[in-house]
């Protein structure tokens, strides 16, 4: 409930997140059956393939669309989502070979997260956005600078002008898929929606299987540009469908101010410059990290950590119990998993001689396994077994990590990569969701989408800043060849190692 108003539902996420997940309403069942959501926390009913993590709002006038304007909204949504998910896995794909080709390897770190860290603010604003002026300049807005930044990325002469191109795709992704969710929250009916939800997240589960495989031929075959240019096709294809259905939409009926998304705003805009500085850094080389370097990295940590304590749970960066350990938690595992994975690829290749095609099977994999956990995790309804879930699959990814990291030793081949990450995504994709429904069992209800907007936040900025941090240890180990990717890899290991103290904590005293 918020101002007293009932019986919408706005559901916000954003494409930070790739992987899918699945068996929310079964696991919002299992948690009330087991005690851990009471009857005033339980939320709205969901799909039982929504995406775990996003964020409700409740909101009155309530005008349902017909069946058949419906139908279009769902099919549109499902190609906007599918485009902006195909985005972010095929760059992962394609950027080793992307920067070669543009003389720029030393800005490996900065061209793969900017957008992240871009993202990072509208994020943050697009959701608030969306509840003062309405869900439709919000959408176009972001349809507008995503496809720009494309354009900018496909036609890139130099690495900068794709490191812009890529920031502003970064501004747009942010403010698509949020209002896309709000008219679907607005304009469909609470009986059809767990139908749509659950197309939403086949949109995001289809690219991150071929994502990888199609970037690589693109790659392989074509030419790199199009793994960037060919969406902007589509786009401009669709784009003319959806004006012409969305124009049927009521546009908000009471404007309201947008005071309180400035402030937010302001905080996400801040550490959205700190991260993007932090990934800047990555860009030097081994010689020019001098003192100037090592504190210009200690104040954008600063500004990071000022920043977001305003946009995330109290004692979140000091890991109090409950809710900000859950939320610290999150940064963590996004983070430092998905920070090795954007190197994957860079590893196969320059360390095994992978083709894109190839190199893109460990994504491929990981994606798969990071699915198979979900479904697991969905099945577990015993409280006692969800509460041991950190202990069990923390361990499980640390190991997959270690495995991945031996595809380093001389004279062993690339396989270790496929073997680890199958292993570590395994780990991962079974607690990511579970932390989602812990975090909202410890909410009432009238909070719960704040504890959601705290989770998506700390994913996106925990893979932001390590993807930066880990970019910075790679620049300056890169002189060691190989070594480069262990030190990478070693960082990474450590931060989710953090995660076992940091799951110690998830329970507030007394529960």
């Amino acid at each position: 409930m918020r101002d007293g108003h009932t019986a919408r539902v706005s559901y916000y996420s954003h494409p930070s997140s790739l992987k899918n997940h699945t068996a929310v309403a079964h696991n919002y069942r299992m948690a009330r059956k087991d005690g851990d959501i009471t009857a005033h926390d339980q939320p709205l009913k969901l799909s039982s393939r929504a995406r775990l993590g996003d964020r409700l709002h409740l909101h009155s006038d309530v005008r349902y669309s017909g069946a058949k304007l419906e139908r279009w909204l769902t099919i549109l949504s499902v190609i906007f989502i599918s485009i902006a998910a195909f985005e972010v896995i095929a760059v992962s794909t394609a950027m080793p070979y992307v920067v070669e080709d543009l003389d720029g390897k030393r800005y490996y770190a900065l061209a793969s997260g900017i957008a992240l860290a871009s993202q990072l603010f509208t994020t943050a604003i697009a959701g608030l956005w969306s509840d003062a002026k309405g869900p439709k300049p919000v959408l176009y807005t972001g349809i507008s600078l995503f496809t720009v930044g494309l354009l900018m990325a496909t036609f890139a002469p130099t690495i900068e002008w794709l490191i812009l191109g890529r920031a502003i795709q970064g501004l747009g992704a942010g403010l698509q898929v949020v209002p896309l969710y709000v008219f679907i929250g607005r304009f469909v009916e609470p009986d059809h929606q767990p139908r749509v939800f659950a197309a939403l997240a086949a949109a995001w589960v289809l690219p991150s299987l071929i994502g990888p495989m199609i970037a690589g031929f693109l790659v392989e075959y074509v030419h790199w540009r199009w793994v960037f240019g060919a969406s902007p096709l589509l786009i401009v294809l669709f784009l003319p469908f959806t004006y012409a259905k969305f124009r049927h939409l009521p546009s908000e009926a009471h404007p309201k101010t947008l005071s309180g998304m400035k402030t937010a705003g302001v905080y996400a805009l801040l550490a959205a410059i700190a991260v993007a500085a932090l990934q800047m850094t990555s860009g030097l080389t081994a010689d020019d990290f001098n003192l100037g370097a090592y504190l210009r990295i200690a104040v954008f940590t600063v500004v990071t950590v000022l920043t977001m304590r305003k946009l995330l749970p109290a004692g979140t960066f000091v890991v109090a119990r409950g809710i900000p350990a859950t939320v610290m938690l999150r940064g963590i595992l996004n983070g430092s998993l998905l920070t090795v994975e954007i190197y994957l690829p860079l590893l196969l290749k320059e360390v095994h001689g992978w083709s894109p095609t190839a190199a893109g099977t460990a994504l491929t994999v990981g994606s798969i396994t990071w699915a198979v956990g979900s479904l697991i995790q969905g099945k577990i309804s015993n409280p006692v077994l969800r509460r041991k879930l950190p202990v069990v699959c923390l361990p499980v990814s640390l190991l997959g990590m270690a495995i991945t990291a031996c595809a380093l030793i001389p004279g062993v081949g690339g396989w270790p990569v496929l073997a680890g990450w199958f292993v570590a995504n395994l780990g991962v994709g079974t607690l990511y969701p579970a932390l989602t429904v812990w975090g909202l069992s410890l909410t009432p209800e009238e909070r719960q989408g704040q504890t959601s907007s705290a989770l998506q936040l700390a994913d996106t900025v925990g893979l932001a800043a390590l993807v930066a941090y880990g970019g910075i240890v790679y620049a300056l180990a890169l002189p060691l060849g190989r070594g480069a990717f262990a030190l990478l890899i070693a960082l990474m290991f450590i931060v989710m190692a953090n995660g076992l103290w940091v799951a110690r904590r998830l329970q507030p005293r007394g529960v």
